[in-house]
């Protein structure tokens, strides 16, 4: 009997950034949901293609071709925010990315899941106007989402329905979902698979609870080591991606 074959494509989140595993790798979300497939349904083949920093488009152009190869029974492709974050976005030619990438791999038979993306953390020290174009994009981007799944007869995870506002939840970057918040979109994309609907991530379920708003001390801290080392990146025209590469380009046998 063959293996249930599984392949994520995507960015950071993916990528597992904001998830550390004892030995400081990222696990996250598709990881974490490797294991839940394999505890249900017996030996995994699994393959990660997602590398933090990318774009749609630059998502379609590395990933889709591999994975269409790998002949995956369930893929995932989660993207978007580092088009969103961009000062210019392009969304008639993402979205148009997007809806290829969904309509490639359904076509070849593999049930694909995509998903909508939440609002960064509440505590992120985004001037309000930022925030507030942040949160139009997201919107229009996500309405787009649900749209293209629905054309191609993907699922559709709600994250952006999910995740908490405030900062429990969220990594040290308020960007990328910690542990809890990986933890819960696993959970939540295994009950999709098994057509239970995702629910809002209760604070009581957050192993670390929510801290409240983050003190200016604490602004300044974010700012100066997250911030400013992005703003540098943009300035030199370079990327988080820079250097990575798939931690799992092939497949990899998960056992439960």
């Amino acid at each position: 009997m063959n293996e249930y074959r599984f392949v994520a494509l995507g960015d950071s989140f993916t990528e597992g950034v904001g998830d550390p595993g004892p030995d400081g790798t990222f696990r996250g979300w598709a990881d974490r949901l490797a294991d839940l497939l394999a505890d249900s349904r017996g030996p995994l083949s699994y393959a990660n293609l997602a590398v933090r920093g990318l774009t749609t488009r630059q998502i379609l152009e590395s990933q889709l071709a591999a994975a269409v190869a790998l002949q995956p029974d369930l893929v995932t492709v989660v993207t978007g925010m580092n088009d969103l974050i961009r000062p210019k976005l392009r969304i008639r030619e993402t979205v148009a990315d997007l809806d290829r990438m969904v309509g490639s791999l359904a076509a070849t038979g593999a049930q694909v899941i995509t998903a909508t993306l939440p609002t960064p953390a509440q505590g992120t020290p985004l001037p309000t106007p930022l925030r507030r174009e942040l949160v139009k994009r997201l919107n229009l981007w996500n309405a787009f989402t649900r749209r293209i799944a629905r054309t191609h007869g993907a699922l559709c995870l709600d994250l952006a329905m999910m995740m908490p506002p405030g900062i429990g939840g969220w990594s040290d970057d308020r960007l990328h979902p910690g542990p809890d918040g990986h933890r819960a979109a696993a959970e939540a994309c295994m009950g999709l698979l098994n057509g239970s609907p995702p629910r809002r991530l209760a604070v009581t379920e957050i192993v670390a609870a929510d801290p409240g708003e983050p003190s200016l001390r604490e602004q300044w801290r974010w700012a100066r080591q997250f911030l400013v080392p992005w703003v540098k990146r943009r300035v030199r025209r370079e990327t988080s991606s820079t250097g990575v590469v798939a931690k799992l380009p092939s497949y990899l046998t998960i056992r439960s």
